[in-house]
């Protein structure tokens, strides 16, 4: 592809994103894409596999290089590829955890909003009590600390979503979202995983455990080429030596991949049940609404009481909103650690 293809290319999806700007509100797919296309992180380790390729290709073109800078070398244009695919998962980890935690944040604000309305028309009421002397001074203290306690609930949720929407920005290579409104995510997909077929080919997929695997190799060849009669038994000595060391390293980052693996499908199972425990609590929430509401117009409950179980309500939607939330950065997360997107967001956000 040439540089100006290359070019149109990028300036057509940043006229994609820039409508979907246009219209104040981004999906977690845009977020993603934008991240690919204009943030640091994937931009630095395609540069680092192209230097280590024309680096690798330079080697082996020279007659003289050495075995052991050609291993170097070779090495270093493995890993550099495995590191690009592995910060494809890890970018898109952290543009999960920023999107889901600023979506979240969002209607966390509106949850308070809500909160801090009924909590006023609970001050209102209990005012007219104290009024008509069937309520005294304690109940509307109360009721005015309880809405002094949600106002200020309401006033620090609200200083987050700045904070968040930093964060987002910062990852998409951008210095400000302005306006923009996060979408909801989409329906998360549903784990489906095979533990013991991960595990085959796992370490070649992480770089902190190929890069301990290649150090073994490099020290290995390090004894062989120093166990001879003619190079000094201290530089053999100090090869074992590094082997050893090296042996002890990879074992350990194997051990903690294994394990990292595990945890990380346990968690994303369990988080993957809540959606299901948040689904039934809204699903109950949504009836005593509608039984509310009916009893309203029977005349049987006051509008209070309507709008007490209304805010019930906003809170289960927002309970089922921190399930999904949680789910989508668990199964990110699990993602990272097998080394192979479980999300399907990957995709979504390459495809041109």
């Amino acid at each position: 592809m040439t540089h100006l293809a290359k070019r149109f290319f990028w300036l057509l999806a940043m006229l994609v994103f820039s409508a979907g700007l246009a219209q104040n509100s981004l999906t977690l797919v845009q977020a993603l894409a934008q991240a690919y296309s204009r943030g640091p992180s994937l931009q630095s380790a395609q540069a680092t596999l192209q230097n280590a390729t024309l680096q690798l290709n330079a080697l082996k073109a020279d007659p003289s290089t050495l075995i052991v800078a050609l291993t170097q070398a070779e090495q270093n244009a493995k890993l550099a590829q495995v590191n690009l695919e592995a910060t494809r998962l890890s970018v898109m980890q952290s543009v999960v955890n920023a999107y889901t935690n600023l979506y979240e944040a969002q209607q966390n604000v509106a949850l308070f909003q809500a909160q801090v309305a009924l909590n006023q028309r609970n001050l209102e009421v209990a005012r007219a009590r104290q009024a008509a002397g069937n309520a005294t001074a304690l109940d509307v203290a109360r009721a005015q600390t309880t809405l002094d306690s949600s106002r200020q609930s309401l006033t620090n949720a609200q200083a987050q979503i700045p904070v968040l929407a930093a964060q987002l920005a910062a990852l998409l290579g951008l210095s400000d979202l302005g306006n923009v409104t996060v979408a909801a995510p989409p329906n998360p997909p549903a784990l489906e995983a095979n533990l013991e077929a991960l595990r085959n080919g796992l370490f070649e997929r992480l770089p902190s455990v190929l890069q301990a695997q290649q150090a073994v190799e490099l020290a290995q060849l390090n004894v062989k080429l120093a166990d001879n009669d003619y190079t000094p038994a201290v530089q053999l000595n100090t090869a074992k030596t590094s082997l050893e060391n090296n042996l002890r390293t990879l074992q350990t980052a194997q051990q903690n991949a294994q394990t990292s693996l595990t945890n990380a499908y346990q968690a994303a199972q369990s988080a993957y049940k809540s959606i299901a425990l948040a689904q039934a609590n809204l699903a109950n929430a949504q009836k005593v609404v509608e039984q509310s509401q009916a009893a309203l117009r029977a005349g049987t409950i006051s509008a209070l009481q309507l709008q007490t179980d209304q805010v019930s309500l906003k809170s289960a939607e927002y309970a089922l909103v921190q399930a999904i939330g949680s789910y989508w950065r668990a199964l990110a997360a699990f993602s990272v650690a097998a080394g192979q997107d479980f999300t399907g967001l990957v995709r979504a956000a390459s495809a041109p």
